[in-house]
């Protein structure tokens, strides 16, 4: 079992697609808009770890380790994007979260036995697989000087997947008394996980006197690990 906290990160390319808005004098196009904006999703992470190791030396181990972490990294940001080209002003919108609510890794390590055989020191490298997502809206606003006409058109965006990546890190594992016990033992780790992009394309919306303003998304998402565990060697 294991418990610790996670520093995600996720940035994400909008681009807006233009709007058309109705006026007296006809369609009028009101050109897109793009930018990039990042969140910080971020939270406490637990689970648990099985896995085994092959001590082929007295001073080097080398292993496999699967593990899998329920995770409550969110965070939220409200991006804007303004333009100011006439004959029109006008912004973009997007107030929205991005999330991963759980991963997994399935690792090989290698590592460095010291402190009279007691501790392992090792580095560790694998797959990665997790749900990561992006909720929110999108809107589009703004005011046409000639003809005289204000508009705004607002989209749902968003959607969740699991993707697949990689995990890279390091640790120390350390082996306890317990009740007697020599089964035990703690480690604390520390992971750089890459779990991909996500990309979503928003419905099209049709409201009056508007139409347009579809926002596509990309968000790349990695994320930082830090935890403390405990394992029980069968032996």
């Amino acid at each position: 079992m294991n418990a610790g906290a996670s520093f995600g990160n996720a940035k994400t390319d909008f681009n807006v697609a233009p709007v058309t808005v109705a006026t007296s004098s006809g369609p009028f196009p009101v050109g897109g808009f793009a930018g990039s904006d990042r969140t910080y999703p971020s939270g406490f992470i637990g689970g648990g770890q099985i896995g085994y190791n092959w001590q082929f030396s007295p001073i080097w181990v080398a292993g496999l380790e699967a593990d899998f972490q329920g995770a409550l990294e969110k965070d939220s940001n409200n991006f804007l994007i303004s333009s100011a080209l006439p004959p029109f002003t006008g912004t973009a919108v997007a107030q929205y979260d991005t999330k991963i609510s759980w991963f997994g890794t399935v690792r090989a390590r290698i590592g460095y036995v010291w402190g009279n055989g007691n501790v392992l020191s090792y580095v560790t490298g694998g797959l990665a697989y997790g749900r990561v997502g992006v909720d929110g809206t999108s809107t589009v606003s703004g005011f046409l000087v000639a003809p005289t006409n204000s508009f705004s058109v607002t989209h749902a965006i968003g959607h969740s997947q699991v993707n697949t990546g990689w995990v890279v890190g390091y640790g120390t594992e350390g082996r306890i008394d317990f009740w007697g016990s020599r089964n035990w033992t703690w480690k604390i780790e520390g992971l750089y996980m890459d779990l991909g992009t996500l990309d979503d394309t928003d419905a099209i919306a049709l409201v009056e006197g508007a139409s347009g303003g579809q926002t596509f998304t990309h968000t790349h998402f990695t994320d930082g690990i830090l935890r403390a565990g405990l394992n029980y060697q069968f032996h």
